[in-house]
């Protein structure tokens, strides 16, 4: 079952490639590539293999049909403006790296011959590397990764901030709750237990297709609190597809809408946790930066402010779904439940494998939930250390995953006990696994570009709030007439739309310090608004490229771009105005009040 997972990373690659080079042209009025999925996506005929850093993707069932010389002649009379135009872009395109370093230069240049403010002398030179990472954050002239980096140059050769002091932000306590995420998601992954309790609950739905819709979504979301709402969406598809393939001709915008409501779900279930999705690991980190005397945010008090918001977008999306194919369609579509069951059988028992999972994530979930007080309760962590933290706590409970064996390597007694049916280990991708978790396999999987940006965002929190940037920008700001709930919309709007053409995490990092301080101006509570900055990151719906969800949906070539940009736009706006509403009104019951902090702080250690 694991091996019809494989088409999707091709198709995902396909269409990462086919839009940077669609893109430019459509704006031009150049018609797109045209993609098409050949064959049966759920085969498994394409599989990707890795050489070096770079991936080489064999017998691809994608065919990418772009003839730019052929449109040359065809339109080098008719559209000759369309024509000067993409030739612009290409010139652009193919001198990037130089043009953005030029911008550079020029930034740097006249943000150090100006004074923002002559009370906070730093302040230009700190606008100055806030607006050229941005820009190679927004360009990707370089990886991510690799432009999480220059604050380390910047703000030292500028005389901000030390060296020394920017490493300890790099990699703080947070990075570990992200480590003990992916272990535990790898996990998840290898073992197949997120395919498993998709099928199972998909398959105890029922006949009625309202039902069946939840049940997918309600599955997709339930998952993606905990790990990577790609994998999630990918173990998806395969079921997804076997079920829209079994329908009749003439379901064309249910299909397309359908995968789309499923890639949402994703998107949404990963506002709920820390672990959900990096904006929101990225959140607790500044909070324990801007205000270090408060302690810790905890695991709790974030899912309590957290849940509500992502059921209320679940709920939305899957009504208004109802709404339009179901409740008011004159059309019936037919629910084949034999296709459910027929894959749950395919699986067989439950291996040792997934109940070792399983139980370790679920006591994992409890530790988070019980660590830090609730109410009356005091937690756990007073009695055996208050020195321990989410991410501490998580790799408590990961790192055993390094050393229990698969089942094929349990004494005999053992497995006598479990069941040798159970025990009968899998190799995944051909390999002989030795452990639950093996670093060979990690490695590879291993997310460590999150790491990097979550490290760079961390250093241009630290150096805005250092150089005096956010305080200045915040008492510009603070002149705006508009009240809190204005403000909280306006903020989530200019979020919202801004996370779908940059990283959400490169979004929160330049927002988040600058929103924090203008909120404690204003006499706004800034960890509400802090909190509405790492939200509205999420609310990215609108294009293929704004997350991984939105991207591996599309790749399946079912969903054409503009009919995902209107869905997308109408649920943007949605989730704006319902966000806000719930953000402003709702959300400070959760939440409590910090409205007595002062403006976020740069923490230094002593060196």
């Amino acid at each position: 079952f694991g091996s019809r997972v494989a088409p999707q990373v091709v198709a995902l690659a396909s269409s990462v490639a086919r839009w940077s080079q669609g893109a430019a042209f459509a704006a031009c009025g150049e018609p797109m590539a045209e993609v098409r999925v050949e064959g049966d996506i759920t085969s498994g005929s394409v599989n990707p293999t890795t050489h070096g850093q770079g991936a080489e993707l064999k017998d691809s069932a994608i065919t990418t049909e772009l003839d730019l010389e052929k449109l040359d002649n065809q339109k080098q009379d008719a559209e000759p403006s369309a024509n000067g135009c993409r030739s612009f872009l290409l010139c652009v395109a193919h001198h990037k790296e130089a043009i953005i370093l030029t911008l550079s230069g020029i930034l740097l240049a006249f943000f150090l011959s100006v004074d923002l403010d002559p009370a906070r002398p730093a302040a230009s030179k700190g606008a100055a590397v806030l607006l050229i990472t941005a820009l190679w954050w927004f360009t990707e002239i370089v990886p991510l990764m690799i432009t999480s980096l220059l604050p380390m140059v910047l703000y030292p050769l500028l005389g901000i901030e030390k060296a020394g002091v920017l490493a300890s932000k790099f990699f703080k306590g947070t990075s570990f709750l992200f480590v003990a995420g992916f272990f535990i998601g790898l996990a998840v992954e290898r073992w197949g237990l997120h395919s498993r309790i998709v099928c199972s609950v998909v398959n105890h739905m029922g006949h009625r297709i309202e039902l069946l819709i939840a049940g997918f979504m309600v599955s997709v979301w339930l998952l993606s609190m905990w790990i990577s709402n790609t994998a999630t969406i990918l173990c998806m598809i395969p079921m997804a597809q076997a079920f829209l393939d079994s329908l009749p001709a003439g379901h064309e915008r249910f299909q397309s809408c359908f995968l789309l409501a499923i890639g949402y779900s994703a998107t949404i279930g990963g506002i709920a946790t820390p672990v959900g999705t990096p904006t929101n690991g990225i959140f607790m980190e500044a909070f324990a930066s801007f205000w270090p005397t408060e302690g810790e945010f905890s695991f709790a008090k974030f899912f309590l402010c957290a849940m509500p918001l992502s059921a209320i977008l679940l709920v939305l999306v899957w009504a208004g779904f109802c709404l339009v194919f179901v409740w008011r369609s004159k059309a019936t579509i037919p629910v084949n439940r034999e296709i459910f069951r027929s894959l749950q059988q395919e699986m067989g028992k439950i291996s040792y494998e997934e109940m070792v999972v399983a139980a370790n994530l679920s006591i994992l979930i409890v530790l988070w939930f019980t660590s830090s007080p609730i109410d009356s309760f005091d937690g756990w962590k007073k009695y055996v250390a208050l020195e321990l933290d989410s991410g501490s706590i998580g790799l408590a409970m990961t790192l055993p995953l390094f050393f229990l064996p698969c089942g094929a390597r349990l004494p005999p007694a053992v497995k006598s006990l479990i069941g040798q049916d159970r025990c009968r280990t899998k190799t995944p991708g051909g390999q002989e696994p030795q452990r639950i978790l093996d670093w060979n396999q990690v490695k590879h999987k291993f997310q460590w570009e999150i790491l990097f940006v979550f490290g760079g965002g961390a250093m241009i929190a630290h150096g805005t709030v250092t150089s005096g940037l956010a305080a200045w920008v915040a008492e510009n700001l603070s002149t705006m007439a508009t009240g809190e709930f204005g403000f909280i919309l306006l903020v989530a709007f200019v979020i919202c739309f801004v996370t779908e053409v940059v990283s959400n995490m490169a979004t929160l990092s330049i927002f988040g310090s600058i929103i924090a301080a203008t909120a404690q101006m204003k006499g706004y509570d800034p960890v509400q608004l802090l909190l509405v900055v790492c939200f509205a990151a999420s609310f990215a719906f609108m294009l293929p490229m704004a997350g991984g969800p939105n991207m591996v949906v599309y790749s399946t070539g079912k969903i054409p771009v503009n009919v995902m940009a209107t869905r997308g736009f109408v649920l943007n706006i949605a989730a704006i105005i319902v966000g806000s509403l719930y953000m402003a009104f709702l959300m400070p019951a959760f939440l409590g009040s910090y409205t007595h902090l002062p403006a976020p702080m740069a923490q230094t250690p002593q060196l």
